[in-house]
């Protein structure tokens, strides 16, 4: 099958080499570059609360470049939301990880948890967390009754491609599938001007979603050809095919 793997270059490659060792044909399209804000990173850092919070391991990423600022921190309790972030946590240097399954209601829960085994303490979490988000870990913390102080460390940046760059990679060839890892990208994926021009190339793609929440970016008119992986996993997402 040919794959079109849609996330940050990085990540892209990698997912791409999984997807050729199966005997796939794999391209990367990189709608979004993450945008660091280290100082506020570090700056967060410096401030009171009782453990670490990260929903992506963007995130993780974003600490790993502060540097030496970082090893006075990687004790520190934190929790992250499926096996890749926990890797990065643990490539990072974090010693203390708690791993939630699912999505950030799972985390919640698994804070609320620790907090009670803990006898409520005084200081909050700190969420270290992407400008765009759904905030279903911030809510369902909230309905719970858990103080988060939310960081907001990175965003991600629109990468601009020429209409025949879009046509190139999406029309001139058949696409059989379509992988998105973030809703972000899934929105910058159908807002490409291709959709307007050619959407009928793509009627028989499917959409290779790593979660429910990412695939309610898909359109309507594609809605039955998503595939929904059941956890937040790269590698089901690729069992899928």
């Amino acid at each position: 099958m040919r794959v079109l793997v849609i996330r940050p270059e990085v990540q892209a490659a990698r997912t791409a080499g999984k997807l050729e060792a199966l005997g796939h044909e794999a391209d990367i399209l990189p709608l979004l570059v993450p945008v660091h804000d280290l100082a506020l990173a570090a700056e967060a850092l410096k401030s009171s609360y009782s453990a670490l919070a990260v929903t992506s391991a963007e995130a993780i990423r974003c600490l790993q470049r502060l540097g030496p600022v970082l090893e006075p921190y990687l004790g520190v309790p934190i929790f992250t939301v499926g096996k890749a972030t926990a890797w990065a946590a643990k490539h990072a240097g974090f010693t203390n990880i708690h791993t939630a399954g699912g999505n950030g209601r799972e985390l919640a829960g698994m804070v609320t948890d620790y907090f009670a085994a803990s006898d409520s303490p005084t200081k909050p979490l700190l969420y270290l967390a992407a400008a765009t988000r759904s905030g279903l870990f911030e809510r369902t913390l909230s309905d719970n009754g858990i103080d988060c102080v939310t960081t907001e460390i990175y965003h991600m940046a629109v990468i601009d491609f020429a209409l025949e760059q879009q046509q190139a990679l999406l029309v001139n060839k058949p696409v059989d599938a379509v992988f998105f890892f973030s809703k972000e990208n899934a929105k910058a994926f159908f807002d490409l001007e291709v959709f307007r021009t050619s959407k009928d190339a793509l009627r028989k793609t499917l959409f290779f979603c790593l979660s429910r929440n990412i695939a309610e970016a898909v359109p309507d008119e594609f809605s039955n050809s998503a595939v929904i992986s059941l956890n937040p996993d790269e590698d089901e997402l690729i069992d899928l095919l």
